[in-house]
């Protein structure tokens, strides 16, 4: 099985793809992916000092991502210049790595906050979105990441709505409260295999439309 967890910045998806692979499940982080994209990939790093200016470059040539990332969601269009750069490369080894996990026939879970923007949930058997309030997101992000408001705001609006992924996902979590209720509901999750023909009655039953 393929499990793709999403959800918006700060909304905790990371705690339930973490509790799943603790299960024995292969964890493909997709932010992981892409640092690995702008900072060792030489195209890429040349296009994006073109882009967004030769200081994002540090003196010893490591990627000023907190940089980068300010000029980049400072407007709709230079976070459209970023995806144009980075995102074909990065959902291509994404597919790759799926398809490897397949091929392998292993259980893998993808830690993806960009499934529906970039298309890809079909390359998934079920697809899981973490919600939250967004002051909560937001206090978690400022906190967390030492994130100004501005920044914190920025990077919502780079993404789809929460309630539109909720709306497209298979299974929801409401992550409100203690990060000790994601763990046990990635626990959960990576038993889905063992369901088999009964998983879609059984999400039903206690996943769906947020009600954990």
């Amino acid at each position: 099985m393929i499990l793709g967890i999403t959800g918006c910045p700060g909304s905790g998806k990371s705690l339930v793809a973490k509790a799943i692979a603790s299960k024995g499940w292969k964890l493909i982080d997709a932010d992981l992916i892409g640092r690995e994209v702008v900072e060792q990939d030489e195209a890429i790093r040349k296009e994006l000092s073109l882009t967004f200016g030769a200081d994002i470059m540090e003196q010893d040539g490591k990627l000023n991502r907190r940089l980068l990332a300010r000029r980049a969601f400072v407007d709709a269009e230079n976070t459209k210049k970023l995806n144009e750069v980075v995102h074909p490369v990065l959902v291509g080894r994404i597919r790759d790595k799926i398809k490897e996990e397949r091929i392998a026939g292993t259980h893998a879970v993808v830690d993806c906050a960009l499934i529906y923007e970039w298309g890809i949930e079909g390359l998934f058997d079920r697809v899981v979105c973490v919600r939250a309030k967004e002051d909560i997101r937001k206090m978690r992000l400022i906190s967390r990441d030492g994130r100004s408001e501005e920044e914190v705001e920025r990077i919502f609006a780079s993404q789809l709505p929460e309630e539109l992924k909720v709306q497209k996902a298979d299974i929801v979590f409401t992550n409100n409260d203690a990060i000790e209720n994601m763990v046990v509901y990635g626990l959960m999750l990576a038993e889905l295999p063992g369901f088999g023909n009964e998983i879609e009655s059984w999400e039903k039953y206690c996943f769906r439309n947020g009600t954990m």
